[in-house]
C-alpha cells in the first residue's frame, strides 16, 4: 500500500505529538504535586505531627486561660499587640468566671497551620459550642489566628476595627 505525502506527513507529525506529549508528562514535574508535597503536612514525621499538634493546643488552652497574663495571651495571638485594648476588655468581663475551651477535634492541614473544632465553656456550660479556628505557627511559636479571634469577638457584638 502507497501513502500520499500528505497521510504521510500527518502521521509522522502526529506520532512526533504523541512522543514529546509523553516525554512531557515523564519529565516534566506537575505543578500541583510540588504544592501538595510542599503545603501537606506529610513531610513531617508522624511524631513530629504529634509535638505539633500538642504544642498548637496548649498555647490554644493557655490563650483562653483566664490566668494567662495579658502580655502571654498578646504572644499567643496573630498580630496580638493590635488586639491589646479588645482582648483587655474582653478577658476583664470574665474576670469573675470559670472560663474553659474544649478542643473537639483539630487536624494539622501543613507544618504550619493547624485547623480545630472547639467549645468554649462558662462556668462548665457549653456556651460556644462547635466554632472552628486555627493555629498558626509563626516565628517558631503556635499561635491563636487573628481570624479566629475576630470571628468570636464578632460573635459577641461589634468586632475592632482591626478585624475588618
Amino acid at each position: 500500500m502507497k501513502l500520499s505525502k500528505t497521510t504521510l506527513w500527518s502521521t509522522i507529525v502526529l506520532v512526533v505529538v504523541v512522543i514529546a506529549l509523553v516525554l512531557v508528562l515523564i519529565f516534566v514535574p506537575s505543578s500541583s504535586k510540588n504544592k501538595t508535597a510542599s503545603s501537606s503536612s506529610s513531610s513531617l514525621s508522624a511524631s513530629q505531627k504529634s509535638a505539633a499538634t500538642q504544642t498548637a493546643l496548649a498555647n490554644f488552652n493557655k490563650f483562653f486561660n483566664l490566668s494567662t497574663s495579658m502580655t502571654e495571651r498578646q504572644a499567643l495571638l496573630q498580630n496580638g499587640s493590635q488586639f491589646a485594648q479588645a482582648m483587655n476588655s474582653e478577658f476583664s468581663q470574665l474576670s469573675n468566671e470559670s472560663l474553659s475551651v474544649v478542643v473537639n477535634s483539630s487536624s494539622l492541614t501543613s507544618a504550619s497551620t493547624l485547623n480545630l473544632n472547639y467549645t468554649i465553656e462558662l462556668n462548665g456550660q457549653p456556651v460556644l459550642k462547635d466554632q472552628s479556628g486555627e493555629m498558626l505557627k509563626i516565628n517558631g511559636t503556635w499561635v491563636v489566628s487573628d481570624s479566629t479571634l475576630c470571628t468570636l469577638l464578632s460573635l459577641g457584638g461589634s468586632a475592632p476595627s482591626i478585624c475588618k
